[in-house]
């Protein structure tokens, strides 16, 4: 295909341009302290305080994060109001992309959180060079390069936990073994979750069964070069799913990647840093195999492959460093709906669609002073964007009105349709941003951007009766502003900062009855005028050497100023506190998680109002020894009976899925490290 292709000529003319060798420092340029739109942490700071571990739920522990629930796995997050293509999941600098249109399985679902060494949640633009989309934010979830004591070749850590409500066994091991020329890392977990039961004691369809392992071959000639080989497979079957019409007998991802970072080069190129992935999705939905069903049985498989790649090099000029370099980006999806009964295929739901998205970004950082920053930078999208077999026609010939193929159900659909099945688009983004330390504890940013979001495979070309894409949808364009300041001290850390985002051409997933432009009784998307705003703050407060007190608070607001509504699935006020209590071998903890009523719904599409909530967890860990760590914990202590805002429309019958929220949950998890 033509994307290895252009990246390897791409790379091949870099090591032919002679200016890669070995010799001088890559000189530092400061950046200022970490914000209240950036957040990393330590995978294990993550998971130590709740017993479900499943990606996209764990993710909800960041401000300005929630998640839309269709059962218990495949959790799909949402980052300031923002979600599915507007969010980047880089997954050790590759991606994946799911395979049910109605998105069962979100990139998050293919990863194992465990696996990793670090999350990074990055809320709205603050840099061009995590690719397409994202403009909501980016997740970095990264395996770092491991370092072995001095005489040891090895390292490794085991966990086991389980859960009274859901999740009954959660196993996994990770074994690294190498040393300074390289290295290799195995690991591997296993996932067996029975149906939970919400704060009213009633059952709700979640179950799945998932099993995940990754290699990494690493090779460290010196300080100043890293190249890993990586292989990653996820295998969830049988999974339930209350929010859809459908469940997931299979699902099963598959990641290739290679990565190479290299520094301390001198000549005109100082650094680079090389990212090749290969990635594969096989996904079955249906609505027989794993329910009661007495009507059509329906099935959709689908395959989906994304692929791409980056090259950034770093040039430093004074005080200026630039990264520069080209991202690669193809996503092919196919997938048809059968009716099982006859073997006929009904709809050819994602017409063997192709989007690929390549991109040159130059970004600088400029020390303007030992406390003043500037980042700013360009970057331009090249989109061509096709559905192959928009002119074939299903199987089916009995259905009213008579079969059409894609095409004739997208000219049915929208109003004005222009007949094209192959769409190109030339996309330019561009960022400016000051940071400033104005004093030994405090320092401020503001951030201007305006970045594009091309329309998905689903937006752009799903081809059912009740649920149809517009080929003709124009590219968001996102003029994004944002303000912080950030506080840090021995005792006090706290961040605040406030966002607006003026989107042109927002992507609205709309009813036909609310929209002229769609013209068929089910959902459609149309280009509309937005605006996206809010505010975060984050705390943390160390009373002594034992306590800490920490919380964060999120704030949303979603417009749609073209029909002068409110947008979907935004979240209302939320917020997180908790108190822990440290010792030298052990800690406990509490927190309260608690949302408001949002009131402010888009009642046009089906979007009613959602009751305010409140629950408490505790939870706690004791270090047996330098071996053995048992963590414990109960979520949801009071029992409470809630669901959260961001749930689910049913893009096919306009129901709003509210799944319920687990109750009660004692879980336990023990962890040794050799």
């Amino acid at each position: 295909m033509s994307t290895p292709s252009k990246l390897n000529i791409a790379i091949l003319s870099i090591l032919a341009s002679g200016g890669v060798a070995a010799n001088s420092p890559l000189l530092p340029i400061e950046v200022i302290a970490e914000q209240a739109s950036a957040t990393s942490q330590p995978i294990e700071k993550v998971l130590e305080t709740s017993g479900n571990t499943e990606s996209g739920a764990a993710l909800r522990q960041f401000s300005g994060v929630d998640a839309q629930r269709l059962g218990g796995h495949g959790l799909d997050i949402l980052i300031r109001g923002q979600g599915q293509s507007a969010v980047n999941i880089l997954i050790d600098g590759g991606k994946i992309e799911g395979g049910c249109p109605n998105r069962m399985d979100p990139p998050t679902s293919y990863t194992e959180l465990a696996s990793f060494d670090k999350i990074t949640i990055i809320k709205g633009v603050q840099s061009l060079q995590y690719g397409v989309g994202g403009t909501g934010g980016t997740v970095l979830l990264e395996r770092t390069k491991p370092h072995f004591e001095p005489g040891k070749s090895y390292q490794g850590k085991v966990h086991a936990t389980t859960n009274s409500n859901g999740l009954t066994q959660d196993i996994g091991a990770q074994l690294i073994a190498g040393g300074e020329q390289g290295y290799i890392r195995l690991q591997g977990t296993y996932k067996d979750a029975d149906s939970y039961k919400d704060g009213n004691g009633k059952k709700v369809s979640s179950s799945y069964q998932t099993t995940q392992g990754h290699i990494d071959l690493g090779w460290t000639p010196t300080n100043d070069h890293h190249i890993k080989l990586s292989h990653e497979q996820v295998s969830t079957s049988d999974a339930l799913f209350q929010g859809a019409g459908m469940d997931a007998p299979k699902s099963d991802g598959r990641m290739t990647r290679l990565g190479y970072e290299g520094n301390n080069f001198s000549g005109l190129i100082n650094a680079v840093d090389l990212q090749l992935y290969h990635s594969e999705v096989e996904h079955v939905m249906d609505n027989y195999s794993l329910r009661a069903n007495s009507g059509t049985r329906s099935e959709v498989p689908t395959e989906v492959t994304t692929q791409g790649g980056k090259l950034k090099l770093t040039t430093l000029l004074g005080a200026t460093q630039f990264d520069y370099g080209l991202m690669l980006q193809t996503i092919e999806k196919q997938a048809t709906l059968f009716n099982r009964t006859n073997n006929q295929s009904q709809f050819l739901m994602w017409p063997n669609t192709s989007t690929e998205q390549n991109s040159l970004f130059i970004e600088a950082n400029t020390a303007l002073s030992a406390s003043q920053n500037m980042i700013y930078g360009l970057r331009v999208d090249s989109v061509t964007a096709q559905a192959k077999d928009a002119n074939k026609a299903p199987d089916n010939t009995s259905m009213a009105p008579q079969p059409r193929t894609p095409v004739d159900r997208y000219a049915a659909a929208n109003q004005n349709y222009s007949g094209n099945t192959k769409i190109t688009e030339t996309n330019w983004n561009g960022l400016i941003r000051y940071q400033q330390q104005l004093n030994n504890t405090l320092d401020w940013f503001g951030g201007l951007s305006l970045t594009s979001r091309t329309a998905d495979e689903t937006e752009r070309f799903m081809a059912r009766a009740d649920w149809t894409g517009n080929p003709d949808l124009k590219p968001e364009k996102h003029l994004q502003f944002d303000l912080g300041l950030n506080h840090s001290s021995q005792n006090l850390n706290w961040s605040a900062n406030t966002y607006f985002d003026r989107v042109s051409d927002y992507i609205l997933s709309d009813r036909a009855a609310n929209q002229a432009h769609l013209t068929h009784t089910g959902q459609g998307y149309v280009n509309i005028d937005a605006q996206i705003y809010g505010a975060e703050f984050d705390m943390d407060y160390r009373l002594n050497q034992a306590w800490l007190l920490s919380g964060h608070v999120a704030y949303t607001q979603g417009k749609n100023t073209t029909d002068n509504r409110r947008l979907s699935n935004i979240a209302p006020l939320n917020a997180q506190l908790s108190a822990q209590y440290d010792q030298q071998s052990w800690y406990a903890a509490a927190r309260a998680n608690l949302a408001t009523k949002q009131t402010q719904v888009n009642s046009a599409y089906g979007e009613g109002e959602t009751a305010a909530w409140q629950t408490l967890d505790v939870y706690g860990g004791y270090q047996i020894n330098k071996i053995f760590m048992l963590q414990a914990g109960v979520d949801n202590l009071m029992d409470k009976a809630y669901f959260n805002h961001v749930n689910r429309t049913d893009p096919t019958t306009g129901n709003v899925f509210k799944v319920m929220e687990p109750g009660r949950n004692i879980w336990a998890r023990l962890e040794a490290k050799f």
